[in-house]
């Protein structure tokens, strides 16, 4: 494909929110975003009535980030809501449904919890999620530490074309399309928070992190989209410009 501004380095779903992403070869996308992407939530139940976002995150406790969703078969459009199994820190494996497993982390988090599951997926914001690698690689200079991507918790790590950094943000109000299917319009910089501190093995914070995107790039860094056509997306795929406002 011809005049590629990018191409797919890495692809991520995030089974249950906050918790650590499984990365994937290919995804299908569907008008709701990628398949298996954030389908479940746990949520607190004393704020569940009364917050716009009830969600028990890493935000509250890092430790969320240490637990590892594991997918029963790859999602797809036939097979959409996959089971799901848990691996916790300490190495033992839960279905994600499992009253048990719910009570146990709702133990480890401080607070009572109950597991909302969601077809449409349960989004912070958009459907979909970029995040380029060269990107990454400026912020860690800037900030003088290192930074693992996946603190950045996009769907799709992106190598740029040019290799030029922060190049994503002129891509706002463009459809873009992902090899040879799928399209998405960009609608907006993401606004970051302080879960971009937090290291996905350990869980430790640098605040650095947030503090360098705070004060270079107000508060912003990468990329949200919603789904324009349905389509499957690879590891690899070309990233092409369409149209732009």
């Amino acid at each position: 494909m011809s005049n590629s501004i990018a191409t797919i380095a890495e692809l991520f779903l995030y089974p249950i929110k906050s918790m650590a992403g499984v990365a994937v070869e290919e995804a299908h996308v569907g008008l709701d975003g990628l398949l298996g992407d954030r389908n479940y939530s746990f949520v607190r139940a004393d704020q569940a009535a009364r917050n716009s976002f009830p969600w028990m995150t890493a935000r509250e406790s890092a430790r969320m980030l240490l637990y590892k969703p594991e997918f029963a078969q790859a999602p797809t459009p036939d097979h959409a809501e996959s089971a799901v199994k848990v691996r916790t820190p300490e190495g033992q494996v839960h279905d994600a449904d499992d009253a048990s497993f719910c009570e146990e982390l709702a133990r480890k988090m401080g607070h009572p919890l109950f597991l909302l599951k969601s077809g449409r997926g349960i989004f912070d914001c958009q459907h979909v999620s970029l995040f380029s690698l060269a990107t990454v690689r400026t912020l860690a200079a800037e900030a003088s530490c290192a930074i693992d991507r996946r603190q950045f918790r996009a769907n799709l790590y992106i190598e740029p074309a040019s290799g030029k950094a922060f190049e994503e943000e002129t891509w706002t109000k463009s459809l873009l399309q992902i090899g040879s299917e799928a399209i998405i319009g960009v609608t907006q910089r993401d606004s970051r928070c302080m879960m971009v501190n937090l290291d996905p093995e350990s869980g430790q914070q640098n605040p650095k992190v947030l503090k360098t995107v705070a004060q270079g790039h107000q508060g912003q860094v990468g990329i949200y989209a919603n789904v324009v056509r349905p389509g499957v997306i690879r590891v690899g795929d070309p990233i092409r410009i369409i149209s732009k406002l």
